[in-house]
């Protein structure tokens, strides 16, 4: 099995003299690291290739980020696996920059504008994906996996195709993938499947060791109608059962504007305990517990809560608790992964006060 390589946190640098330098927290600001001039990258035409690999990317205030740049990587890597195989891409929006695309291992370019191409268009971007997708008859339509749009558009575009999907992918070989599932709590492998959707950080090597002669076209996407953007929604309107960060009162929170003003600052959905639910500082339905919400955050934050049985029970699928609580000897405190043995009141200004220096900075 050939696996495309991930990303390593120590990829090092080159120095002068050609030796490549690894540094493990050491400072390294003090010694010659002088780049070697790059040699000129031979040029690749894969326009005769019998088979396609298409990606699709959204040009955002004319550029791609790092994700992009990782999922072009994957998909010239899979090329590469097949054999005599190129790589097309369908691109949403214009590049400040299209010389890019040839490093990138691009052999095609179908790019699609209009005015409002930034903004959130899924249907007609379907559509357009659709008919390019028949047109080249790809083995794999990679997309990145963020919340720009592009993960709502791979869904989207699999059961329009009726194809098989995997999300969240982390590993890609020629034998198939590794993905998240659960949360992020667990890891499945899956056959290679026809639409793949990657995660930031699937792969850290992005230089090709050649160019490629890219072949573009332009069309126009011609919008007539849709969704104005996409839109972040204030953290009180999420469902608990969906947040990913909540932040939870108990009896020990005396201040509760002090509460909101930090969960405002952390961008947390709220929740309580039934004691705070009952007193009527909170509604019924931010409640966690066994007789209120079960919750599956991937960050369970816990203020002034003594952690009764009920309420733990709500929080047992949580991935990581951290309590806040004067009382080391509590329930929550023990179930926690992390705890701060403080008062609730003061550690909450204080943290307010932090967030909104870094926000200042």
């Amino acid at each position: 099995m050939k696996r495309i390589n991930r990303f390593s946190q120590d990829r090092g640098f080159m120095t002068a003299s050609g030796v490549k330098r690894i540094a493990r927290g050491r400072d390294v600001s003090g010694e010659d690291q002088t780049p070697i001039a790059a040699a000129v990258k031979p040029v690749r035409d894969h326009a005769d290739a019998e088979r396609r690999i298409m990606l699709c990317l959204q040009a955002k205030s004319g550029a791609l980020s790092t994700l992009d740049r990782e999922v072009a990587y994957v998909a010239r890597a899979l090329a590469e696996l097949n054999g005599d195989t190129a790589v097309v891409l369908v691109l949403f929006g214009q590049l400040d920059q299209p010389q890019c695309l040839a490093d990138m291992g691009i052999d095609e370019v179908a790019e699609w504008v209009d005015e409002s191409i930034e903004h959130y268009q899924p249907e007609a971007k379907v559509e357009a994906l659709f008919g390019e997708y028949q047109r080249v008859q790809p083995q794999h339509v990679l997309f990145a996996e963020s919340a720009q749009g592009d993960s709502d558009l791979a869904r989207r575009f699999a059961v329009r195709a009726g194809l098989s999907l995997a999300t969240d992918v982390f590993e890609v070989s020629d034998a198939g993938v590794r993905r998240a599932c659960g949360n992020g709590r667990y890891h499945a492998h899956a056959l290679l499947p026809a639409v793949i959707a990657l995660r930031a950080g699937t792969t850290g090597a992005l230089d090709l060791e050649f160019t490629t002669a890219v072949d573009a076209q332009s069309h126009a996407l011609g919008l007539t109608a849709g969704d104005e953007d996409l839109f972040s929604l204030p953290s009180d309107d999420i469902p608990l059962v969906e947040a990913d960060f909540v932040i939870s009162a108990g009896n020990g929170v005396a201040n509760m504007d002090t509460f909101h003003a930090l969960a405002a600052a952390l961008g947390a959905s709220i929740g309580g305990s039934r004691v705070v639910v009952d007193d009527g500082k909170l509604p019924r339905e931010r409640q966690v517990g066994a007789t209120g919400q079960i919750v599956r955050a991937q960050v369970y934050l816990a203020i002034g809560i003594s952690g009764a049985v009920q309420h733990l029970q709500g929080i047992k699928e949580c991935s990581t608790v951290i309590a806040v609580n004067n009382d080391p000897s509590c329930d929550m405190v023990k179930r926690a992964d992390l705890s701060i043995i403080a008062d609730a009141e003061s550690w909450m200004q204080q943290m307010i006060e932090r967030l909104k220096a870094r926000v200042d900075a």
